[in-house]
């Protein structure tokens, strides 16, 4: 019974957990940690979160691949590459393979946009008793689609995984 870990990187992100049928197990925003103008995501609290969610059940993880934008300051490029790799971090180990996604990909698949508000209407209508109630929970409707795209189309796909005995 694997379950299916989706995730919408950012300080603004957030992350879903399905089972293998597609049904709700637990969905939050990203804990995040500031320190005047610094912010990451809180690498602790996001590996508890994970662990009291799986109860011991294997996992994988779609991760939104994402970079920084253009136009995006050298500042904001840095905050945001470090919480991603925050959460690819914390991943890697807990041993929890990894397979990242474009939003093109998992957004053509629901024949949505990059209106974000789509997003949220279409997890809505998918999970109604998800806690996504206000308009900031965008980031945790997008972790569900994410999910729910790996659980369908990632089936046969080989995540990526590091061999800690191999590492040195």
């Amino acid at each position: 019974m694997t379950l299916c870990i989706g995730i919408d990187p950012g300080l603004h992100g957030a992350i879903a957990i399905l089972d293998p049928a597609g049904e709700l197990v637990s969905a939050t925003d990203l804990p995040v940690i500031r320190d005047l103008s610094l912010a990451w995501i809180d690498g602790s609290a996001f590996q508890s979160f994970i662990l009291d969610a799986l109860q011991g059940a294997p996992a994988r993880a779609i991760v939104e691949r994402v970079s920084s934008m253009p136009g995006q300051g050298v500042a904001s490029s840095f905050q945001f590459g470090l919480g991603f790799g925050s959460i690819l971090s914390v991943l890697q180990a807990m041993l929890i393979g990894m397979v990242l996604v474009t939003p093109s990909t998992w957004k053509r698949s629901y024949g949505l946009g990059k209106d974000k508000h789509a997003s949220l209407h279409k997890a809505r209508l998918m999970w109604p008793r998800a806690d996504l109630r206000l308009a900031k929970h965008e980031g945790r409707a997008e972790a569900l689609l994410i999910a729910e795209y790996g659980r369908r189309h990632l089936a046969g796909v080989e995540v990526v995984t590091i061999n800690m005995g191999d590492a040195a």
